[in-house]
């Protein structure tokens, strides 16, 4: 196959490329394709042309159904050799226990060995810079110590390093030297607990974070809560580490006005509510101990409804 065209009755694995396409938002290609299983389904182009996309995942599933099958101890992948069976499971079945050649172990699924999404160890990744010796070197409040014979997913080496608080912890190199890491986690929890002196907390919920109306550096909508997911664009709302969804729409606007009418219910309703009861509650602090703020949310066909108590309203 051609990989500079894409062009209907094309065969790509098990797909068949029918006379149809669409693009995504970023103006990217996709191909309804047919699978041999019947799954009819629209495949992004380069994933076509690359072999990123062979079916619509029956392959990968059958694949995997032989691969745990069988017995996979002694089997070579790459250069990994199969020593033994993980305690570690998942829902595609369980891990087996590799020895890479260059002298590490790791773990994989008998299908990512099939399919040969795992080759090595991680070794073949990570540059040499990942091995340096830092030891005796100081990262914030993290002294490197020795390495260990452990590696993180990327392949790089695992030191053991004693923090300023005391503590002895495990870090990759990785973590130290690009990814900032400065401490056990001690220094953390000390930022944790000097900027809750700072925020507002009523019944798990920060009223700063909920009045702040900034757009996430990484949002790529615009809009908070706004994602575009396959060409569509979906609003939700968290709230107490709890995700509602507002629906599912075909243009930004009604996207983002959904999610407009959310924070009305919601986060101007609880930050209302709360300047209510602070002014009963300093006016009688013993009726703000026996009142404390309850928050209690309902979603019905997406809408969202608050019950607070006390009741503010009478």
């Amino acid at each position: 196959m051609d990989k500079a065209s894409i062009a209907p009755g094309a065969v790509i694995g098990r797909w068949t490329v029918l006379d149809a396409y669409e693009k995504t938002a970023k103006g990217e290609k996709k191909w309804l394709c047919r699978c041999e299983c019947g799954m009819e389904r629209y495949v992004l182009e380069r994933s076509l042309k690359y072999g990123g996309s062979q079916s619509c995942g029956c392959l990968t599933r059958e694949r995997a159904y032989q691969a745990t099958a069988y017995d996979m101890l002694g089997k070579t992948f790459g250069d990994l050799t199969v020593v033994g069976k993980s305690k570690k499971r998942t829902k595609r079945g369980g891990y087996w226990t590799c020895l890479c050649s260059c002298g590490y172990t790791c773990e994989a699924t008998a299908s990512d060995l099939v399919n040969g999404y795992k080759t090595h160890c991680g070794c073949k990744t990570v540059k040499n810079y990942a091995t340096a010796d830092i030891t005796g070197q100081r990262f914030g409040r993290l002294v490197a110590l020795y390495q260990t014979k452990k590696r993180d997913k990327k392949g790089s080496v695992i030191w053991h390093c004693r923090c300023d608080c005391g503590n002895e912890v495990d870090v990759s190199y990785n973590s130290m030297m690009y990814a900032n890491q400065i401490s056990c986690g001690c220094k953390q929890k000390e930022h944790m607990t000097t900027l809750g002196r700072y925020l507002t907390h009523v019944n798990g919920t920060s009223i700063d974070a909920i009045k702040s109306k900034k757009v996430p550096t990484d949002n790529t909508t615009g809009y908070k809560g706004v994602y575009l997911i396959h060409g569509k664009y979906i609003a939700k709302i968290v709230f107490r580490k709890k995700q509602y969804f507002l629906g599912t729409y075909d243009n930004i606007e009604d996207a983002a006005e959904a999610r407009k009418e959310a924070e009305e219910v919601l986060f101007d309703g609880v930050a209302e509510h709360y300047r209510l009861w602070k002014e009963k509650a300093d006016a009688d602090p013993l009726w703000g101990e026996q009142n404390p703020i309850q928050i209690m949310v309902n979603q019905v066909n997406g809408k969202l409804s608050v019950t607070f108590i006390p009741d503010l309203s009478v």
